[in-house]
Protein backbone atom coordinates (compact mmCIF):
# COMPACT_ATOMS: atom_id res chain seq x y z
CA UNK A 1 0.00 0.00 0.00
CA UNK A 2 1.41 3.59 -0.89
CA UNK A 3 2.04 5.46 1.74
CA UNK A 4 -0.48 8.85 2.64
CA UNK A 5 0.57 11.37 0.77
CA UNK A 6 2.22 14.03 3.26
CA UNK A 7 0.13 17.40 3.69
CA UNK A 8 1.18 18.83 7.91
CA UNK A 9 4.60 19.09 9.38
CA UNK A 10 4.26 18.52 12.50
CA UNK A 11 6.57 20.77 14.27
CA UNK A 12 7.77 18.99 18.34
CA UNK A 13 9.16 21.53 19.34
CA UNK A 14 8.30 25.91 19.02
CA UNK A 15 10.61 27.09 15.58
CA UNK A 16 10.26 30.78 14.06
CA UNK A 17 11.93 33.57 12.23
CA UNK A 18 12.78 36.61 13.02
CA UNK A 19 10.24 38.10 10.98
CA UNK A 20 7.30 35.68 12.42
CA UNK A 21 8.80 36.41 16.44
CA UNK A 22 8.33 40.03 15.63
CA UNK A 23 4.87 39.31 14.41
CA UNK A 24 3.57 37.43 16.98
CA UNK A 25 4.85 40.06 19.70
CA UNK A 26 2.44 42.38 18.48
CA UNK A 27 -0.36 40.20 17.95
CA UNK A 28 -3.42 40.12 20.48
CA UNK A 29 -4.55 36.70 22.34
CA UNK A 30 -6.51 35.29 19.63
CA UNK A 31 -4.63 35.96 16.55
CA UNK A 32 -1.51 34.32 18.90
CA UNK A 33 -3.62 31.51 19.57
CA UNK A 34 -4.10 30.81 15.56
CA UNK A 35 -0.58 31.93 14.50
CA UNK A 36 0.64 29.10 17.57
CA UNK A 37 -1.23 26.69 16.01
CA UNK A 38 -0.09 27.04 12.76
CA UNK A 39 3.30 27.54 13.38
CA UNK A 40 3.15 23.40 15.38
CA UNK A 41 0.63 21.83 12.82
CA UNK A 42 2.21 23.02 9.29
CA UNK A 43 0.09 22.76 6.69
CA UNK A 44 2.50 21.88 3.77
CA UNK A 45 1.89 24.21 0.47
CA UNK A 46 3.60 24.56 -3.21
CA UNK A 47 6.78 26.90 -2.58
CA UNK A 48 5.88 29.88 -3.64
CA UNK A 49 9.24 30.23 -5.15
CA UNK A 50 10.35 33.12 -3.34
CA UNK A 51 13.48 31.66 -2.57
CA UNK A 52 14.43 32.43 -6.12
CA UNK A 53 13.77 36.17 -5.41
CA UNK A 54 15.56 36.51 -2.40
CA UNK A 55 18.33 35.04 -4.38
CA UNK A 56 18.57 37.75 -6.71
CA UNK A 57 17.89 40.30 -4.15
CA UNK A 58 20.86 38.99 -1.75
CA UNK A 59 23.02 39.23 -5.30
CA UNK A 60 22.20 42.64 -6.57
CA UNK A 61 23.07 44.07 -2.96
CA UNK A 62 26.23 42.90 -2.69
CA UNK A 63 27.24 43.11 -6.51
CA UNK A 64 29.55 46.55 -6.72
CA UNK A 65 27.46 48.02 -9.53
CA UNK A 66 24.03 46.72 -8.32
CA UNK A 67 23.84 45.38 -11.86
CA UNK A 68 20.38 45.27 -13.01
CA UNK A 69 20.83 42.44 -15.00
CA UNK A 70 20.11 40.16 -12.10
CA UNK A 71 17.32 40.81 -11.33
CA UNK A 72 16.39 41.11 -15.46
CA UNK A 73 17.65 37.11 -15.36
CA UNK A 74 15.47 36.77 -12.28
CA UNK A 75 12.49 37.92 -13.96
CA UNK A 76 12.84 36.06 -17.38
CA UNK A 77 13.67 32.59 -15.01
CA UNK A 78 10.30 33.31 -13.20
CA UNK A 79 8.22 33.95 -16.46
CA UNK A 80 9.23 31.03 -17.77
CA UNK A 81 8.05 29.09 -15.34
CA UNK A 82 4.78 31.07 -15.08
CA UNK A 83 4.37 30.13 -18.66
CA UNK A 84 5.69 26.33 -18.65
CA UNK A 85 3.30 26.01 -15.42
CA UNK A 86 1.17 23.13 -16.14
CA UNK A 87 -1.07 23.72 -12.98
CA UNK A 88 -3.20 27.04 -11.93
CA UNK A 89 -1.18 26.80 -8.67
CA UNK A 90 2.17 27.22 -10.30
CA UNK A 91 0.75 29.88 -12.31
CA UNK A 92 -0.04 31.81 -9.51
CA UNK A 93 3.29 30.82 -7.27
CA UNK A 94 5.41 32.08 -10.40
CA UNK A 95 2.92 35.24 -10.39
CA UNK A 96 3.15 35.97 -6.52
CA UNK A 97 7.11 35.78 -6.85
CA UNK A 98 7.15 37.87 -10.38
CA UNK A 99 5.17 40.72 -7.83
CA UNK A 100 7.37 40.31 -4.68
CA UNK A 101 10.32 41.16 -7.16
CA UNK A 102 8.51 44.12 -8.72
CA UNK A 103 7.68 45.40 -5.01
CA UNK A 104 11.83 45.51 -4.79
CA UNK A 105 12.54 46.91 -7.95
CA UNK A 106 10.06 49.82 -7.23
CA UNK A 107 11.60 50.12 -3.82
CA UNK A 108 15.07 49.56 -3.82
CA UNK A 109 15.71 52.91 -3.81
CA UNK A 110 14.79 53.01 -0.41
CA UNK A 111 16.89 50.94 0.73
CA UNK A 112 19.78 52.24 2.94
CA UNK A 113 22.82 51.53 0.41
CA UNK A 114 24.77 55.05 0.80
CA UNK A 115 28.23 55.13 2.76
CA UNK A 116 27.50 51.20 3.66
CA UNK A 117 28.99 47.93 1.69
CA UNK A 118 26.37 44.89 1.20
CA UNK A 119 27.85 41.43 1.78
CA UNK A 120 26.99 38.09 1.74
CA UNK A 121 25.84 36.61 4.58
CA UNK A 122 26.65 33.48 6.30
CA UNK A 123 23.81 30.70 6.30
CA UNK A 124 20.83 30.76 8.50
CA UNK A 125 21.52 30.24 12.09
CA UNK A 126 19.13 30.09 15.16
CA UNK A 127 18.95 32.49 18.40
CA UNK A 128 17.54 30.62 20.71
CA UNK A 129 15.35 32.16 23.38
CA UNK A 130 13.75 30.31 26.03
CA UNK A 131 13.45 26.75 24.10
CA UNK A 132 12.11 28.85 21.03
CA UNK A 133 14.82 28.27 17.89
CA UNK A 134 14.59 31.64 16.02
CA UNK A 135 15.90 31.04 12.74
CA UNK A 136 17.94 34.62 11.06
CA UNK A 137 18.89 34.25 7.49
CA UNK A 138 20.04 38.09 6.78
CA UNK A 139 19.70 39.11 3.09
CA UNK A 140 23.11 40.75 3.49
CA UNK A 141 25.43 42.06 5.96
CA UNK A 142 26.22 45.83 6.50
CA UNK A 143 29.52 46.50 6.99
CA UNK A 144 30.55 50.40 7.51
CA UNK A 145 34.29 51.32 7.40
CA UNK A 146 34.99 54.50 10.18
CA UNK A 147 38.40 56.74 9.96
CA UNK A 148 38.36 56.16 13.83
CA UNK A 149 37.18 53.40 16.10
CA UNK A 150 36.23 50.30 15.19
CA UNK A 151 34.44 49.56 11.84
CA UNK A 152 30.16 48.67 12.47
CA UNK A 153 28.76 45.75 11.19
CA UNK A 154 24.89 45.02 10.66
CA UNK A 155 22.89 43.11 8.38
CA UNK A 156 19.60 43.53 6.58
CA UNK A 157 16.34 41.42 5.81
CA UNK A 158 14.65 42.20 3.35
CA UNK A 159 10.82 40.98 3.47
CA UNK A 160 9.35 40.52 0.10
CA UNK A 161 6.49 38.96 1.12
CA UNK A 162 3.48 41.12 0.71
CA UNK A 163 1.14 40.68 3.74
CA UNK A 164 -2.40 42.12 4.66
CA UNK A 165 -2.99 45.58 3.42
CA UNK A 166 -2.80 47.96 6.09
CA UNK A 167 -6.11 49.69 6.60
CA UNK A 168 -6.06 51.53 10.01
CA UNK A 169 -3.46 53.64 12.05
CA UNK A 170 -3.00 51.13 15.08
CA UNK A 171 -2.72 48.72 12.27
CA UNK A 172 0.55 50.60 10.76
CA UNK A 173 1.24 51.15 14.60
CA UNK A 174 1.54 47.17 15.64
CA UNK A 175 3.48 45.92 11.37
CA UNK A 176 6.25 49.23 12.52
CA UNK A 177 6.95 47.28 15.69
CA UNK A 178 7.10 43.89 14.45
CA UNK A 179 9.87 45.32 12.08
CA UNK A 180 11.48 46.74 14.89
CA UNK A 181 11.62 43.71 16.97
CA UNK A 182 12.53 41.83 14.17
CA UNK A 183 15.23 44.14 14.14
CA UNK A 184 16.14 43.94 17.35
CA UNK A 185 16.43 40.41 17.27
CA UNK A 186 18.37 40.86 13.91
CA UNK A 187 20.74 43.19 16.09
CA UNK A 188 21.51 40.41 18.65
CA UNK A 189 22.25 38.00 16.01
CA UNK A 190 25.05 40.23 14.50
CA UNK A 191 26.11 40.88 18.14
CA UNK A 192 26.10 36.88 18.44
CA UNK A 193 28.18 36.37 15.19
CA UNK A 194 31.03 39.08 15.09
CA UNK A 195 31.77 39.37 18.77
CA UNK A 196 35.42 39.70 19.17
CA UNK A 197 36.00 39.93 15.59
CA UNK A 198 37.15 44.02 15.76
CA UNK A 199 33.93 45.25 14.95
CA UNK A 200 31.34 46.77 16.58
CA UNK A 201 27.82 45.48 16.12
CA UNK A 202 25.41 49.06 15.35
CA UNK A 203 21.58 48.84 16.32
CA UNK A 204 21.73 51.72 13.44
CA UNK A 205 22.56 49.22 10.55
CA UNK A 206 20.10 46.11 11.85
CA UNK A 207 17.52 46.96 9.32
CA UNK A 208 14.58 45.44 8.06
CA UNK A 209 12.95 46.65 4.79
CA UNK A 210 9.72 45.38 3.65
CA UNK A 211 9.72 46.38 0.23
CA UNK A 212 5.70 46.15 -0.06
CA UNK A 213 5.36 48.94 1.84
CA UNK A 214 8.48 50.76 1.21
CA UNK A 215 9.28 50.67 4.59
CA UNK A 216 12.78 50.39 6.58
CA UNK A 217 12.97 49.51 10.29
CA UNK A 218 16.41 49.40 12.77
CA UNK A 219 17.07 48.75 16.03
CA UNK A 220 16.50 50.89 18.23
CA UNK A 221 20.06 52.33 20.10
CA UNK A 222 17.79 51.59 23.87
CA UNK A 223 15.76 47.84 23.05
CA UNK A 224 16.28 46.74 26.61
CA UNK A 225 12.43 46.69 27.40
CA UNK A 226 11.60 45.21 24.29
CA UNK A 227 14.18 42.23 24.21
CA UNK A 228 12.63 41.44 27.64
CA UNK A 229 9.30 41.81 25.83
CA UNK A 230 10.66 39.06 23.44
CA UNK A 231 12.15 36.90 25.60
CA UNK A 232 8.83 36.58 27.80
CA UNK A 233 6.80 36.26 24.14
CA UNK A 234 9.44 32.94 24.29
CA UNK A 235 9.01 31.69 27.40
CA UNK A 236 4.87 31.70 26.62
CA UNK A 237 5.51 29.97 23.47
CA UNK A 238 7.62 27.03 25.27
CA UNK A 239 5.28 26.90 27.65
CA UNK A 240 2.25 26.68 25.63
CA UNK A 241 3.71 24.64 22.63
CA UNK A 242 3.01 20.92 24.08
CA UNK A 243 -0.91 22.18 25.13
CA UNK A 244 -1.79 23.53 21.22
CA UNK A 245 -4.18 21.91 19.91
CA UNK A 246 -4.40 20.53 16.43
CA UNK A 247 -6.62 21.92 13.86
CA UNK A 248 -9.47 19.94 13.31
CA UNK A 249 -8.13 18.09 9.67
CA UNK A 250 -4.53 17.16 11.00
CA UNK A 251 -4.05 13.58 10.11
CA UNK A 252 -0.58 12.26 11.84
CA UNK A 253 -0.51 9.78 8.95
CA UNK A 254 -0.10 12.67 6.49
CA UNK A 255 2.61 14.36 8.81
CA UNK A 256 6.17 14.71 8.57
CA UNK A 257 7.57 14.90 11.99
CA UNK A 258 10.30 17.58 12.58
CA UNK A 259 12.13 17.81 16.00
Amino acid sequence: MAEPRKEWRLNLTPRFTVLQLGEYSVLEDGPRETLLRNMKYERLAPSLIYRKVYAAITAFLVHPLRDSRILIACREDLERTRDSAELPRQRENASYALNALDAFERSANHVRMGNVTFAVAPPATYLRIEDVKVSVQPSALILVARSRGSDLVGALIVDAAKGAELRTEAARERATQAMKNAAILLHQHVVAQHDGMGVKPSCEHAIVFHSHRQQTESAPSSHRRELRNLTACCRSIADRWDRIVPPPKFDIERAYVRR
